[in-house]
């Protein structure tokens, strides 16, 4: 079943990605291994959801466990997202496996190469969602990933 151009667009393989790389990226870069292979499936209902982006603390110290806490209505439908994104997650690891941007680490993901930083010349949501997907990458170097999933409301 072809997918709707809108679906097309928004989970653009090269898009989705790139997200993913930023996010192997500075897991990396802030901690001593890559992306658990399973908490790749949370980087982007956690970065392209245009309300639940926006949520992401900008302050570094708090927690997924107290950013969890304040946001019961963004919860309410996680579990939903991750399995809508399941897909797209695959397509876009594929996609970074095949043109060498990601790599794997044992059963982790990681960036080859230092993604591009972004520029006040990126439209909005991309740069926000870039953000948003290097804050998350940080978040998993202090969380283990199963936490993760349980505090997020999936697969309880």
């Amino acid at each position: 079943m072809p997918r709707p151009p809108e679906a097309m667009a928004l989970f653009n393989t090269a898009l989705t990605s790139e997200l993913l790389v930023n996010a192997c990226w500075a897991k990396a870069k802030e901690g001593d291994t890559g992306l658990a292979w399973p908490a790749a499936y949370l980087i982007l209902p956690l970065t392209l959801h245009p309300a639940t982006r926006s949520s992401l603390p900008r302050d570094r110290r708090i927690t997924l466990a107290r950013w969890a806490g304040r946001n019961h209505d963004l919860l309410a439908g996680m579990e939903y997202r991750v399995a809508n994104m399941a897909l797209p997650t695959k397509r876009a690891i594929r996609h970074g496996l095949r043109t060498k941007r990601l790599g794997l680490e044992g059963t982790n993901l990681i960036a080859l190469e230092k993604p591009k930083s972004p520029t006040p010349k990126w439209p909005d949501e991309l740069r926000g969602s870039v953000k948003a997907a290097r804050f998350c990458g940080r978040w998993f170097n202090v969380i283990d990933t199963h936490m993760a999933f349980e505090l997020l409301g999936i697969g309880g």
